[in-house]
Order: C-alpha cells, then structure tokens, then sequence
C-alpha cells in the first residue's frame, strides 16, 4: 500500500476508505467461499450468444443439451484420472516445483520450517498449513515454498491440498445427470392435466424493437468505434 500511495495519493485514499478485509484476499477474515465473480454468467453468455434469436423452447433444448454434454465430458475425464486431486490442482503444483531447487530448507521442527529465497527468508508451518508469503493459507494448495519442505520430508504434495482440490469432489461437482425429456409424443400426460387450457400471458407487447445484445455494465470497458484503415 505503500507503494500504491507513493505512485497515486487519490487511489490510495479511495482504497482505504474501506477496510481492507473488503476488498484484499490477504486481510479477509474468513474464507474466501463467499467470494463470487460472475466469470460464470460471462461464460454462459457467451455461449448461448448465437440462441436468442431461437424460440424458448428451441433455447431450452439447447441448454439441455449443452449442460448433459458437459457433465458428461466432466464426469468421464475425473473417472479416467488416478491421482488424488484434479488435473488443475496437479498442474499448479508441477508449475511450482522448478523454482524449488534453488530454495534452501532449514529445519526448525517435524512439520516447521525456515525456507530461504534468495534473500528472503520464510517460515512454512505444514502442520497448521502456513507461509509468510500467504499463498499456502489463501489458495489451500502448497505454494512454492511449502513444496520445498513437503520434498524435504518425502511427503505426498496432495495430501497438503485442501479436500475441495481432490478427485473425489470433482467426482461429486458432476455426480448429477442431466436427462432428456424425450420427443413430447412419447409423453405419458395425467387426464387432469390435458384437460387444462393455457392461455397466452396477459402482458402487453412493448412497441418498436426488441434488445438482443445485453446492455454493457459501468464497470465494463467500452469499445471506441475506430476506421478499419488508419485505426483512428
């Protein structure tokens, strides 16, 4: 912050009008499981872009079929692995090991240890999972210096990796399918029901043009219209 300050006063003082255990990973008193991004939403969007122009029983289907093909593909990938922790959780790790081998390793106690980098010195605590650098406590998965130590004790790097990261719960995310109505002709429709008539809702039709593309957030960076040739 200090740093932020020096470059640009104004930001510093609208940062700090708010706590920082609002808006920074590292000073947030809980976990981060309440923290949501809408990544998500952004995704489905831009999937379902080329279906609003569809009727909505057609767009229906789509999503149906898309998200029964996605669970599937997931589902089929996690029973195919057989390590103990996700494809990405094992990836992060593989990334951090290069950086490892010029750390150096001092033992304070069984699970304790003072790793230095370079010029820095960090305590790594496997039993409480900690790191002066924070990574280890925030992402729940060994960082960097953690894996230095985990080697030193010839230990498993997974078994220090938060449960959420294992292939059992990655199993469990896509568990669920996803099933087809069928053709509505082999529906099997209760007399009770065939007998009611639905009726078109009773909402007015707003006049002129419908919207199709979704309005742009103030958050969101817009696009300066620029020419093709001189890009101005």
């Amino acid at each position: 912050m200090s740093q932020i300050a020096v470059v640009d006063k104004k930001t510093f003082n609208y940062l700090m009008e708010e706590p920082p255990g609002r808006w920074a990973r590292s000073h947030c008193p809980r976990r981060r499981y309440d923290m949501l991004t809408t990544n998500i939403v952004e995704s489905m969007n831009n999937v379902l872009r080329r279906t609003t122009k569809l009727p909505l029983l057609t767009m229906m289907d789509f999503i149906q079929e898309k998200l029964r093909s996605w669970f599937y593909e997931k589902r089929t990938t996690a029973e195919g692995i057989f390590r103990e922790i996700s494809n990405w959780a094992e990836a992060t790790l593989e990334e951090k090991i290069k950086p490892t081998f010029t750390f150096r390793v001092l033992p304070i106690d069984r699970l304790k240890f003072n790793v230095k980098e370079g010029g820095m010195k960090f305590i790594v605590d496997l039993d409480k999972r900690t790191c002066d650098c924070s990574e280890f406590p925030l992402d729940e998965i060994p960082c960097e210096h953690a894996i230095a130590t985990i080697d030193r004790i010839y230990q498993k790097k997974s078994a220090f990796c938060l449960a959420y990261y294992s292939r059992d719960f990655w199993l469990k995310t896509y568990e669920g399918h996803v099933n087809s109505v069928g053709d509505s002709t082999t529906w099997v429709i209760p007399d009770n029901v065939k007998s009611e008539i639905t009726k078109s809702p009773d909402a007015k039709v707003m006049l002129g043009r419908r919207q199709k593309n979704q309005h742009v957030s103030d958050t969101e960076f817009k696009k300066e219209p620029r020419c093709g040739r001189c890009k101005k």
